[in-house]
Order: structure tokens, then sequence, then C-alpha cells
């Protein structure tokens, strides 16, 4: 009965031990988020902010970027694997709007969604994705 009881502690131990080391789709999480960190990126949102979203699940990520562009709120989605301008409607009679909607279409398939607000960029896009996605949507980004 004591090495019933043994074994039992025993293999409790280990079990325990081994749910806490982290799985490989974490550890690609964290390198991805380090590095985003490292590129300028504020990781997360307030709920107030996936409000605003309408591609947001749980299965995607927001990430932030300080916005230096002159574009200031503007909402594009992809609708029909195309980002395409949300609101405001007005901006489409803005002589500005070829220029942006040219840079928009630049942004990498993986942005399901991007909001121009006064002091930052809002995306959302697919984490697992990885670095290069990152560095390839930074880069697109930068050019609007």
């Amino acid at each position: 009965m004591e090495l019933y009881i043994s074994l039992f502690v025993i293999l409790f131990l280990v079990g325990a031990i081994s749910f806490l080391k982290p799985s490989k789709k974490m550890k690609a999480l964290s390198e991805v988020r380090m590095s985003a960190a490292k590129e300028g990126f504020k990781i997360g949102s307030t709920n107030e902010l996936r409000k605003k979203f309408k591609n947001w699940s749980p299965q995607v990520a927001i990430y932030q970027i300080k916005n230096s562009s002159n574009h200031k709120n503007l909402h594009y989605l992809k609708i029909e694997n195309k980002l395409k301008l949300y609101e405001p409607i007005s901006f489409k009679y803005d002589n500005q709007f070829q220029i942006v909607e040219e840079k928009i279409s630049q942004l990498p398939s993986s942005v399901l969604e991007i909001i121009f607000y006064q002091s930052n960029i809002a995306i959302v896009w697919n984490e697992m994705l990885g670095i290069r996605e990152l560095l390839e949507i930074k880069e697109a980004v930068l050019k609007i």
C-alpha cells in the first residue's frame, strides 16, 4: 500500500512539473512578442479597443505602433480578401484617398484590420505567422 501511495505522489509531482513547462506554441508567441516590443510595438488592448474592431477574435492579436503619418481616424477592414475603407466614408472624396489606398494595398494579407488613431496605429493580425511577417507589416505601415 505504501508503494502505491509513493508512486501516486511521484506521478502527481511529475505531472504538475510538466504542466508548468511552456508549449512550443507559447515559446513561439513569446519570441514574436519580444521581437515586436523591440521593434516598437505595443501588444494587447483594452476591451474598449477590441469593441472597435470587427475582425477581432481570441485567435488574433492587436498590435499598436506609434502613428507617424498624417492620417488620423481611418479604419480599414478586410472584406473579400482586400482591406477596404470602413470609416469615415467621406475620406473617399479626399485628394489623398487614392495614395492611401495604394499604400494600404501593399500591406501583407495577414492584416485583418487597421485603425489609425491620433497617436497610434492599431493592427489586427495573426501573430502565429511569425517575426518575418511582423517586420513586413511594420515596413508597409511606416510607408503610409
